[in-house]
Protein backbone atom coordinates (compact mmCIF):
# COMPACT_ATOMS: atom_id res chain seq x y z
CA UNK A 1 0.00 0.00 0.00
CA UNK A 2 0.86 3.52 -0.61
CA UNK A 3 2.51 5.31 2.60
CA UNK A 4 2.88 8.63 1.63
CA UNK A 5 0.30 10.63 2.84
CA UNK A 6 1.39 9.04 6.52
CA UNK A 7 3.43 10.78 9.10
CA UNK A 8 6.95 9.77 9.32
CA UNK A 9 6.08 7.15 12.60
CA UNK A 10 3.62 5.67 10.50
CA UNK A 11 5.30 5.06 7.67
CA UNK A 12 8.11 3.55 9.21
CA UNK A 13 5.49 1.01 10.76
CA UNK A 14 3.80 0.15 8.04
CA UNK A 15 7.05 -1.08 6.11
CA UNK A 16 8.42 -3.14 9.25
CA UNK A 17 4.80 -5.04 8.94
CA UNK A 18 5.09 -5.16 4.85
CA UNK A 19 8.55 -6.88 6.15
CA UNK A 20 6.99 -8.97 9.14
CA UNK A 21 4.23 -10.08 6.54
CA UNK A 22 6.44 -11.25 3.81
CA UNK A 23 8.43 -12.77 6.34
CA UNK A 24 5.43 -15.27 8.00
CA UNK A 25 5.90 -12.99 11.15
CA UNK A 26 2.96 -11.22 11.42
CA UNK A 27 -0.45 -12.34 10.77
CA UNK A 28 -3.96 -10.80 9.47
CA UNK A 29 -6.67 -10.26 12.60
CA UNK A 30 -10.18 -9.02 13.87
CA UNK A 31 -9.12 -7.75 16.95
CA UNK A 32 -9.57 -3.56 17.11
CA UNK A 33 -6.74 -2.22 18.78
CA UNK A 34 -6.59 0.71 20.75
CA UNK A 35 -4.75 2.93 18.03
CA UNK A 36 -7.04 1.48 15.56
CA UNK A 37 -10.37 2.34 17.62
CA UNK A 38 -8.97 5.94 17.68
CA UNK A 39 -8.11 6.17 14.09
CA UNK A 40 -12.10 4.94 13.61
CA UNK A 41 -13.60 7.53 15.70
CA UNK A 42 -11.45 10.12 13.35
CA UNK A 43 -13.21 8.89 10.46
CA UNK A 44 -16.54 8.54 11.97
CA UNK A 45 -15.96 11.95 13.06
CA UNK A 46 -14.99 13.57 9.70
CA UNK A 47 -17.90 11.68 7.69
CA UNK A 48 -20.59 12.88 9.69
CA UNK A 49 -19.37 16.20 10.09
CA UNK A 50 -21.58 17.63 7.43
CA UNK A 51 -24.98 16.79 9.65
CA UNK A 52 -24.30 19.08 11.93
CA UNK A 53 -26.21 20.26 13.97
CA UNK A 54 -28.96 17.80 13.61
CA UNK A 55 -25.80 15.04 13.88
CA UNK A 56 -27.90 13.62 17.08
CA UNK A 57 -31.28 14.09 15.58
CA UNK A 58 -30.26 12.47 12.00
CA UNK A 59 -27.61 10.35 13.13
CA UNK A 60 -26.50 8.85 16.55
CA UNK A 61 -30.15 8.14 17.71
CA UNK A 62 -30.67 6.09 14.57
CA UNK A 63 -27.59 3.98 15.30
CA UNK A 64 -28.82 3.53 18.64
CA UNK A 65 -31.81 2.20 17.88
CA UNK A 66 -30.23 0.07 14.86
CA UNK A 67 -27.61 -1.59 17.29
CA UNK A 68 -30.36 -2.41 20.29
CA UNK A 69 -33.22 -3.64 18.14
CA UNK A 70 -29.83 -6.12 16.46
CA UNK A 71 -27.89 -6.95 19.20
CA UNK A 72 -30.43 -5.80 22.11
CA UNK A 73 -27.90 -3.04 23.43
CA UNK A 74 -28.17 0.32 22.38
CA UNK A 75 -24.56 1.76 20.84
CA UNK A 76 -23.36 5.23 19.69
CA UNK A 77 -20.49 6.21 17.75
CA UNK A 78 -18.50 6.87 21.15
CA UNK A 79 -18.57 3.45 22.59
CA UNK A 80 -15.80 3.10 19.44
CA UNK A 81 -12.95 5.31 22.06
CA UNK A 82 -10.93 3.32 23.67
CA UNK A 83 -10.63 3.47 27.78
CA UNK A 84 -7.60 6.03 28.56
CA UNK A 85 -6.45 3.64 31.41
CA UNK A 86 -6.86 0.49 33.37
CA UNK A 87 -9.28 2.56 35.87
CA UNK A 88 -11.05 3.75 33.25
CA UNK A 89 -11.69 0.09 31.43
CA UNK A 90 -12.49 -1.47 35.28
CA UNK A 91 -15.15 1.16 35.80
CA UNK A 92 -16.89 0.73 32.17
CA UNK A 93 -16.48 -3.30 33.14
CA UNK A 94 -18.45 -2.16 36.36
CA UNK A 95 -21.13 0.02 35.01
CA UNK A 96 -21.66 -3.20 32.49
CA UNK A 97 -20.27 -0.26 29.75
CA UNK A 98 -17.70 -2.33 28.26
CA UNK A 99 -17.80 -2.99 24.56
CA UNK A 100 -16.78 -6.53 23.55
CA UNK A 101 -14.80 -6.70 19.68
CA UNK A 102 -18.01 -8.39 17.69
CA UNK A 103 -20.08 -5.70 18.98
CA UNK A 104 -17.41 -2.83 17.90
CA UNK A 105 -17.58 -4.35 14.65
CA UNK A 106 -21.38 -4.33 14.60
CA UNK A 107 -21.30 -0.72 15.55
CA UNK A 108 -19.13 0.17 12.34
CA UNK A 109 -21.75 -1.54 10.05
CA UNK A 110 -24.57 0.18 11.74
CA UNK A 111 -22.64 3.71 11.04
CA UNK A 112 -22.27 2.99 7.81
CA UNK A 113 -26.03 1.74 7.34
CA UNK A 114 -26.97 4.85 8.81
CA UNK A 115 -25.28 7.26 6.75
CA UNK A 116 -25.70 5.40 3.50
CA UNK A 117 -29.51 5.10 4.70
CA UNK A 118 -30.11 9.08 4.13
CA UNK A 119 -31.89 10.79 1.90
CA UNK A 120 -31.53 14.57 1.19
CA UNK A 121 -34.57 16.61 1.40
CA UNK A 122 -36.08 18.07 -1.69
CA UNK A 123 -36.83 21.63 -2.32
CA UNK A 124 -39.69 22.96 -4.33
CA UNK A 125 -39.06 24.27 -7.57
CA UNK A 126 -40.35 27.45 -6.65
CA UNK A 127 -38.26 27.70 -3.23
CA UNK A 128 -35.17 27.01 -5.43
CA UNK A 129 -35.86 29.43 -8.48
CA UNK A 130 -36.33 32.39 -5.14
CA UNK A 131 -33.25 31.36 -2.71
CA UNK A 132 -31.19 29.41 -4.90
CA UNK A 133 -29.08 26.80 -3.49
CA UNK A 134 -28.69 27.74 -0.43
CA UNK A 135 -31.87 27.49 0.30
CA UNK A 136 -32.83 25.91 4.10
CA UNK A 137 -35.73 23.86 4.75
CA UNK A 138 -37.45 22.57 8.04
CA UNK A 139 -37.29 19.45 9.43
CA UNK A 140 -40.17 17.75 11.40
CA UNK A 141 -38.06 18.87 14.57
CA UNK A 142 -37.90 21.84 14.00
CA UNK A 143 -34.06 22.06 12.64
CA UNK A 144 -33.32 23.18 9.33
CA UNK A 145 -31.03 21.81 6.76
CA UNK A 146 -28.76 24.21 4.54
CA UNK A 147 -28.89 22.47 0.82
CA UNK A 148 -25.22 23.74 0.44
CA UNK A 149 -23.85 21.05 2.61
CA UNK A 150 -25.96 18.13 1.09
CA UNK A 151 -23.19 17.21 -1.76
CA UNK A 152 -21.13 16.42 1.45
CA UNK A 153 -23.54 14.25 3.35
CA UNK A 154 -24.86 12.11 0.18
CA UNK A 155 -21.13 11.54 0.13
CA UNK A 156 -20.52 10.87 3.15
CA UNK A 157 -21.15 6.76 3.73
CA UNK A 158 -18.87 6.29 0.63
CA UNK A 159 -16.27 8.67 2.66
CA UNK A 160 -16.24 6.70 5.98
CA UNK A 161 -16.16 3.49 4.17
CA UNK A 162 -13.28 4.05 2.20
CA UNK A 163 -11.63 5.63 5.20
CA UNK A 164 -12.19 2.00 7.35
CA UNK A 165 -10.76 0.35 4.74
CA UNK A 166 -8.22 2.48 4.48
CA UNK A 167 -7.56 1.70 8.22
CA UNK A 168 -7.98 -1.91 8.63
CA UNK A 169 -5.63 -2.63 5.66
CA UNK A 170 -3.29 -0.59 7.28
CA UNK A 171 -3.21 -2.66 10.18
CA UNK A 172 -4.31 -5.52 8.46
CA UNK A 173 -7.43 -6.27 10.30
CA UNK A 174 -9.27 -9.73 8.14
CA UNK A 175 -12.39 -7.29 7.24
CA UNK A 176 -13.31 -4.83 4.49
CA UNK A 177 -16.48 -2.68 4.74
CA UNK A 178 -18.80 -3.00 1.68
CA UNK A 179 -21.67 -0.92 -0.04
CA UNK A 180 -23.89 -3.22 1.75
CA UNK A 181 -22.74 -2.09 4.85
CA UNK A 182 -21.85 -5.30 5.43
CA UNK A 183 -18.34 -6.58 6.71
CA UNK A 184 -17.09 -9.55 4.62
CA UNK A 185 -13.43 -11.56 5.62
CA UNK A 186 -10.27 -10.86 3.76
CA UNK A 187 -7.31 -13.42 3.47
CA UNK A 188 -5.44 -11.15 1.29
CA UNK A 189 -6.60 -7.29 0.02
CA UNK A 190 -5.06 -8.01 -3.53
CA UNK A 191 -7.56 -10.89 -4.13
CA UNK A 192 -10.13 -9.46 -2.42
CA UNK A 193 -9.86 -6.09 -4.46
CA UNK A 194 -9.45 -8.47 -7.30
CA UNK A 195 -12.13 -10.80 -7.24
CA UNK A 196 -14.11 -10.71 -4.22
CA UNK A 197 -15.69 -6.61 -4.28
CA UNK A 198 -16.51 -6.36 -8.12
CA UNK A 199 -18.08 -9.83 -6.91
CA UNK A 200 -20.17 -8.22 -4.40
CA UNK A 201 -21.05 -5.04 -6.27
CA UNK A 202 -22.02 -7.14 -9.11
CA UNK A 203 -24.34 -9.40 -7.44
CA UNK A 204 -25.97 -6.26 -5.10
CA UNK A 205 -26.31 -4.06 -7.81
CA UNK A 206 -28.68 -6.20 -9.80
CA UNK A 207 -32.06 -7.27 -7.78
CA UNK A 208 -32.15 -10.85 -10.20
CA UNK A 209 -28.66 -11.36 -8.37
CA UNK A 210 -30.66 -11.23 -4.91
CA UNK A 211 -30.61 -14.88 -4.36
CA UNK A 212 -27.34 -15.09 -5.28
CA UNK A 213 -25.67 -12.29 -2.71
CA UNK A 214 -27.17 -13.78 0.10
CA UNK A 215 -25.55 -17.22 -0.81
CA UNK A 216 -21.59 -15.43 -1.38
CA UNK A 217 -22.46 -13.50 1.48
CA UNK A 218 -23.18 -16.92 3.43
CA UNK A 219 -19.74 -18.27 1.53
CA UNK A 220 -18.18 -15.98 3.06
CA UNK A 221 -19.03 -15.46 6.69
CA UNK A 222 -18.49 -19.05 6.69
CA UNK A 223 -14.87 -18.65 5.51
CA UNK A 224 -14.78 -16.18 9.04
CA UNK A 225 -16.18 -19.05 10.91
CA UNK A 226 -13.55 -21.11 9.93
CA UNK A 227 -15.70 -23.62 8.07
CA UNK A 228 -14.45 -24.69 5.06
CA UNK A 229 -16.81 -27.26 3.95
CA UNK A 230 -19.95 -24.78 4.55
CA UNK A 231 -18.32 -22.07 2.97
CA UNK A 232 -17.12 -24.18 -0.74
CA UNK A 233 -21.40 -25.23 -0.32
CA UNK A 234 -22.33 -21.94 -0.22
CA UNK A 235 -19.95 -20.64 -2.94
CA UNK A 236 -21.76 -23.41 -5.23
CA UNK A 237 -25.52 -22.03 -4.50
CA UNK A 238 -23.96 -18.59 -5.02
CA UNK A 239 -23.27 -20.05 -8.40
CA UNK A 240 -26.43 -21.76 -8.90
CA UNK A 241 -28.65 -18.69 -8.56
CA UNK A 242 -26.53 -16.44 -10.86
CA UNK A 243 -27.22 -19.49 -13.53
CA UNK A 244 -30.50 -19.54 -12.71
CA UNK A 245 -30.72 -15.78 -13.15
CA UNK A 246 -28.77 -15.50 -16.17
CA UNK A 247 -31.58 -17.73 -17.89
CA UNK A 248 -30.01 -21.42 -17.23
CA UNK A 249 -32.16 -24.51 -16.86
CA UNK A 250 -31.46 -27.29 -14.34
CA UNK A 251 -31.80 -28.40 -10.82
CA UNK A 252 -28.13 -28.65 -9.96
CA UNK A 253 -24.74 -27.45 -10.52
CA UNK A 254 -23.69 -29.64 -13.51
CA UNK A 255 -27.15 -28.93 -15.15
CA UNK A 256 -26.71 -25.37 -15.16
CA UNK A 257 -23.58 -25.53 -16.28
CA UNK A 258 -24.72 -27.50 -18.82
CA UNK A 259 -27.45 -25.26 -19.83
CA UNK A 260 -24.67 -22.40 -20.11
CA UNK A 261 -22.40 -24.00 -22.76
CA UNK A 262 -25.79 -24.59 -24.72
CA UNK A 263 -26.38 -20.91 -24.25
CA UNK A 264 -23.30 -19.77 -25.34
CA UNK A 265 -22.40 -18.00 -21.34
CA UNK A 266 -19.47 -20.83 -21.13
CA UNK A 267 -16.83 -21.44 -23.90
CA UNK A 268 -16.03 -24.70 -24.51
CA UNK A 269 -12.12 -23.87 -23.46
CA UNK A 270 -13.29 -23.13 -20.24
CA UNK A 271 -14.93 -26.89 -19.87
CA UNK A 272 -12.27 -27.55 -17.74
CA UNK A 273 -12.54 -25.26 -14.76
CA UNK A 274 -16.39 -25.42 -14.87
CA UNK A 275 -16.26 -29.16 -15.33
CA UNK A 276 -14.06 -29.18 -12.06
CA UNK A 277 -15.99 -26.91 -9.53
CA UNK A 278 -19.21 -29.35 -9.78
CA UNK A 279 -16.89 -32.17 -8.44
CA UNK A 280 -15.52 -29.90 -6.01
CA UNK A 281 -18.85 -28.61 -4.64
CA UNK A 282 -20.44 -32.34 -4.48
CA UNK A 283 -17.69 -33.46 -1.72
CA UNK A 284 -17.66 -30.73 -0.02
CA UNK A 285 -21.63 -31.51 0.81
CA UNK A 286 -20.86 -34.88 0.87
CA UNK A 287 -18.59 -34.56 3.96
CA UNK A 288 -20.86 -31.73 5.68
CA UNK A 289 -23.56 -34.35 5.70
CA UNK A 290 -21.52 -36.96 6.99
CA UNK A 291 -21.03 -34.89 9.93
CA UNK A 292 -17.49 -34.55 8.25
CA UNK A 293 -17.01 -30.81 6.61
CA UNK A 294 -15.83 -28.57 9.70
CA UNK A 295 -13.11 -26.94 11.71
CA UNK A 296 -11.94 -29.92 12.53
CA UNK A 297 -11.86 -31.69 8.62
CA UNK A 298 -8.31 -32.86 8.02
CA UNK A 299 -8.60 -33.51 4.21
CA UNK A 300 -10.22 -30.06 3.66
CA UNK A 301 -8.35 -26.98 4.39
CA UNK A 302 -9.27 -23.06 4.85
CA UNK A 303 -6.81 -22.16 1.94
CA UNK A 304 -9.08 -24.74 -0.56
CA UNK A 305 -12.19 -22.43 0.53
CA UNK A 306 -10.79 -19.54 0.10
CA UNK A 307 -9.33 -20.74 -3.39
CA UNK A 308 -13.27 -22.09 -4.46
CA UNK A 309 -14.62 -18.77 -3.17
CA UNK A 310 -12.29 -16.77 -5.11
CA UNK A 311 -12.51 -18.77 -8.28
CA UNK A 312 -16.03 -18.97 -7.92
CA UNK A 313 -16.57 -15.35 -7.87
CA UNK A 314 -14.01 -14.92 -11.22
CA UNK A 315 -16.67 -17.39 -12.82
CA UNK A 316 -19.65 -15.21 -11.72
CA UNK A 317 -18.37 -12.15 -12.95
CA UNK A 318 -17.22 -14.11 -16.01
CA UNK A 319 -20.89 -15.52 -16.90
CA UNK A 320 -22.49 -12.06 -15.78
CA UNK A 321 -20.06 -10.36 -19.20
CA UNK A 322 -20.98 -12.78 -21.41
CA UNK A 323 -23.56 -12.68 -24.00
CA UNK A 324 -25.76 -15.63 -24.71
CA UNK A 325 -25.58 -17.09 -28.36
CA UNK A 326 -28.03 -15.90 -30.72
CA UNK A 327 -29.59 -18.35 -33.07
Amino acid sequence: MEYGGELYAERLRLKQQAAALAAGNAEWTERLSDVVRKKLCGAWEDSSSAFEPLHNEMLIEPIAQRTRRSLGRALRPGHMTPPRNESELLQATLDGNDVGNDELLSLIEAEHEVLNNYTPPQPTASALAIFGPHVRLESGSGGSYDLSGIDRREQAAEQFRNRVNEIFEAHIIGFQLHQNSRLVPVQSHEMHNAVVAPTLYLLHSQPRFAAAERAYQDALKELRNRDPGDAITDAGTALQETLVALGCAGNNISNLLASAKQIGLVRENESPLTDSIPQVIRWAARQRNAGEAHRGDADYTMSDAWMVVHVVGALIIRLSEARPATT
